[in-house]
């Protein structure tokens, strides 16, 4: 069972899943703008207090998540999660459709990304460097995070291993939806930033033929646009949800 909390509202549940290098304090500042929904954040395999579960797979995780729900006794949940959240919460709707309402997923592919050998040997080693906190920190703010100690651990150290860095990084590069997409049959709706790496921008399209799913594309801003616009985040998640307008600021296509 995973580490987990959640705010003390009554209202709809929904999960949050978080990026990685990151544990559950990264959705604090979004919860503050959704006071009327019970809110469920959660260590992921790996992460944060959950270092114990160890990260194998992203169908694993999901199923980590899974078990810490149903452990809960709560019922299905409105599912919202970024970058490795995002690739964690597709498996999730994926393999436990009877645990999810709605989902809101950003920042990640449908296909794998190729990369040249030598840039996936320099992001295997650039994993080391995440134990400089003065790395992290620069981690955090491209991610759009104000206060950079949610980056690291309460005692300053950080928040994964450099393995658990190294293992997400490949399954993201590798991760592959295609198959899957037509037996996800929950209501999703795929975000991405205009400035996001181009296979995450092109996949939109293949995202918006989900059965239930719609895409849009925030303009001007990057792969880090919840911790830039938390605000617009929380108003995407909850028109999502009543299955109102979205905010007219998503847009349906890529700007050229």
């Amino acid at each position: 069972m995973l580490n987990w909390s959640q705010s003390r509202s009554s209202g709809p549940s929904i999960l949050f899943l978080h990026a990685a290098g990151f544990d559950q304090r990264m959705w604090q500042e979004t919860i503050g703008l959704l006071p009327d929904y019970r809110c469920i954040t959660m260590d992921l395999p790996g992460h944060g207090l959950s270092k114990a579960t160890a990260l194998k797979t992203f169908a694993q995780a999901a199923d980590e998540v899974a078990l810490t729900i149903r452990a809960m006794g709560d019922g299905p949940v409105h599912v919202a999660g970024v970058s490795m959240g995002a690739y964690i919460g597709f498996q999730y709707l994926l393999r436990h459709p009877d645990l999810a309402k709605t989902a809101v997923l950003s920042g990640f592919q449908h296909k794998p990304i190729q990369i040249p050998r030598a840039a996936s040997i320099m992001m295997d080693a650039s994993s080391w460097l995440m134990g400089l906190k003065s790395i992290r920190e620069k981690m955090a703010r491209s991610m759009g995070i104000q206060d950079v100690n949610l980056i690291s651990a309460l005692e300053g150290s950080a928040n994964c291993s450099a393995k658990t860095t190294r293992l997400a990084s490949r399954l993201a590069l590798n991760f592959d939806a295609e198959a899957a997409l037509p037996k996800v049959k929950t209501k999703t709706l795929v975000l991405a930033g205009a400035k996001e790496h181009s296979a995450i921008k092109e996949s939109l399209s293949a995202f918006s033929s989900l059965p239930n799913g719609a895409a849009r594309i925030v303009p001007d801003l990057g792969h880090g646009w919840i911790g830039q616009a938390p605000d617009l985040f929380a108003d995407a998640l909850r028109a999502w949800i009543q299955d109102s307008q979205l905010p007219q600021r998503l847009v349906s296509q890529t700007p050229t």
